[in-house]
């Protein structure tokens, strides 16, 4: 029999044989426990809350009675003033100070219209009527119930006349709350208008206010509100609810304790007995039944377990040997399978990189170690005397002084999850010998997308980058312009070529072509068209600074390489030299010469194809742009 259903049946059986027993237990219980003792539980609550009420709605007059007696409030209720009148700023801030202290929700004065002359707190500029702030219809100096515009939170509302107006203010109702929370959510509270409070058992006060009949809020328990006799009153009702009910002596405000007939019946005191020693029974034999099935589920997971431990410590034959004929036995197929395939993988990956020429490393952050490749040691001398980053490589490799700074900055920005970014640094080898290596990085994030590790690769790229310095040294320049001439200008694309696979990057090129060139040659002179066709390399040079470079194809055209073009866009460059170019230069005639171009780019990203076709594709998309009207620059994706 599968596991899976040997766990389903003993679990049911349990649960039938543990809840048929209490059920039995229960129901023997409840017929012989009375209820006298729950309706005076209920009776005495009703009471007491009732006398809390009264000393809550007394607090409340007194505070009351104190905040109108200040003298700013009596000087401004005792005349007529204006919103500018000394006295009105003085009330205003006496309100607005008690507000802020938290002693109330808002305040008004008012007139017999209802109309507001002065508010503070929680009124919004467009509240002028009284009645959306306060309670205007409860009986003076009477505490109240009030929701301010069917806001979530409610306050204790008192009002009377003062002087020459009425004064009505919105007090914190923490105390009905607290009353509510206390009792469990056993408590309604009705005010002298029959608005009710009330609270759910269980859940966080939140409890609602409404200015309905207490009646029809509260239809179950109405006889027992409205028409009790005498208090506190314990009734049954016929839909299965008992009720208590009492009111507060000093303010007419109502505590109504209710609960349902079968909870009445569960909480007497030998109900409560008999559950404790069911509870305990139930918690002994689910605790007995879960230390037996844990101990079988988690046995063959522990073999597990220690097979792991044994291939992570070096032991690539250990495997599982629970071959049974259920779950476990497919898991411990299914786990050796996995072990078999992750071993050859690892095999497979080790062996590619003892045969590659790059350098893979690793560095953990969470335990700070570092680890590179068995290849690193046929291209780098250094002996690492731990695992530990502060011993690594990464740290102790000799750079070369001009590129120190930058390859510290990039190295402090790794740990932030911040990759290298194609960068090239000259690092002392086995041999003593300054080499350009490119080191790439990737990070792998947690499920909160913090790095926890960084994985690597060191290229070797010191013949292709030395080829670059050497062509930059030996460059043949136009002497005309005093860029690279085009035989230049192709090697040194060619060169890009070679390094874009180790880069990972992109480059661009940029065929200019000089619109109208002929007209300066023939209007003016060939001196002119020369100064035309200096002033035109020197634009895009200083376009193009160190992002590229620049090279003179043939009469008036010319050819720019921009590395990195997935950083450098080449549109913006393109833009600059429209822009530089149409400003224009002053010829030695002193004439003032704009001249005009148009510009293909085509961004390479592959080594696949030869200099003459990439140069080509980039004179199409000029000839393009010529074909539109000139002037402007295009694209012809590769």
């Amino acid at each position: 029999m599968k596991v899976k259903m040997k766990l389903i049946i003993i679990a049911a059986l349990l649960l039938i044989v543990t809840m048929a027993a209490f059920s039995v237990f229960l129901n023997l219980q409840l017929s012989t426990t009375s209820q006298t003792m729950f309706d005076q539980y209920l009776s005495d609550v009703s009471r007491m809350q009732a006398n809390t009420l009264d000393k809550y709605t007394a607090d409340i007059k007194a505070r009351y009675n104190t905040i109108i007696a200040m003298p700013a409030l009596q000087k401004f209720t005792s005349g007529t003033y204006n919103s500018g009148s000394k006295e009105f700023t003085e009330a205003e801030n006496a309100l607005t100070s008690l507000v802020n202290s938290g002693t109330l929700t808002s305040a008004v004065v008012y007139d017999g219209s209802n109309n507001i002359v002065l508010k503070a707190g929680a009124v919004a500029d467009t509240v002028t009527n009284a009645a959306g702030v306060c309670e205007v219809g409860a009986q003076d100096n009477v505490p109240v119930f009030f929701n301010e515009d069917g806001k979530t939170t409610y306050g204790v509302s008192v009002k009377s006349k003062v002087n020459n107006f009425n004064v009505g203010l919105v007090f914190k109702n923490t105390g009905v709350a607290n009353i509510i929370k206390q009792s469990k959510g056993l408590i309604f509270v009705v005010d002298p208008l029959n608005s009710i409070a009330t609270g759910v058992a269980g859940e966080t006060y939140g409890g609602n206010y409404s200015k309905n009949d207490a009646t029809a809020q509260c239809a179950p328990y109405k006889d027992a509100v409205l028409s009790a006799s005498s208090e506190p009153v314990s009734q049954y009702n016929t839909d299965g609810t008992i009720v208590a009910y009492a009111t507060s002596a000093g303010s007419g405000w109502k505590a109504v304790a209710y609960q349902e007939t079968a909870r009445a019946v569960q909480n007497t005191s030998s109900t409560i007995s008999g559950v404790t020693g069911i509870s305990v029974a139930l918690v002994i034999i689910c605790l007995v039944a879960v230390i037996i099935m844990v101990i079988a589920v988690t046995k063959p997971l522990y073999k597990i377990q220690d097979i792991l431990i044994k291939i992570s410590r070096g032991d690539h034959d250990a495997r599982v040997d629970i071959m049974s004929k259920n779950e476990y036995g497919d898991l411990a197929r299914v786990f050796n399978d996995i072990v078999d395939n992750i071993i050859v993988s690892e095999s497979r990956y080790r062996t590619i990189i003892d045969m590659s020429d790059n350098i893979i490393f690793e560095w953990n952050l969470s335990t700070k170690e570092v680890s590179f490749s068995n290849n690193f040691n046929k291209k780098f001398s250094y002996r690492a005397p731990s695992d530990h980053f502060a011993d690594s490589f990464l740290i102790k490799c000799k750079v070369h002084p001009e590129d120190a700074e930058r390859y510290t900055s990039d190295l402090q920005k790794l740990e932030k999850g911040q990759n290298f970014k194609h960068n090239e640094y000259r690092i002392k080898n086995i041999y003593g010998d300054y080499i350009w290596v490119l080191i790439r990085t990737s990070s792998i994030l947690d499920q909160e997308g913090k790095p926890i590790k960084i994985v690597g690769v060191i290229v070797d790229i010191d013949r292709a980058k030395k080829s670059e310095n050497v062509l930059t040294a030996r460059a043949s320049f136009d002497s005309l312009t005093n860029v690279f001439n085009r035989e230049t200008i192709e090697v040194a694309i060619n060169n890009e070529i070679e390094l874009i696979a180790a880069r990972k990057s992109e480059f661009a090129i940029l065929f200019v072509d000089i619109d109208d060139f002929k007209f300066y040659n023939d209007q003016y002179s060939h001196a002119t068209g020369d100064q035309v066709l200096r002033f035109t390399a020197t634009t895009i040079k200083n376009a193009v600074g160190d992002k590229g470079m620049v090279g003179r194809y043939g009469g008036d055209e010319f050819i720019v390489c921009i590395k990195d073009s997935d950083m450098n866009d080449p549109s913006v460059i393109a833009e600059q030299i429209l822009k530089t170019l149409k400003e224009g230069f002053d010829s030695d005639s002193g004439d003032h010469f704009t001249v005009n171009v148009s510009i293909g780019i085509s961004v390479i990203k592959d080594n696949t194809k030869r200099v003459e076709e990439i140069i080509g594709q980039a004179d199409d998309a000029m000839y393009k742009i010529k074909k539109a009207g000139k002037s402007n620059f295009g694209y012809l994706e590769t």
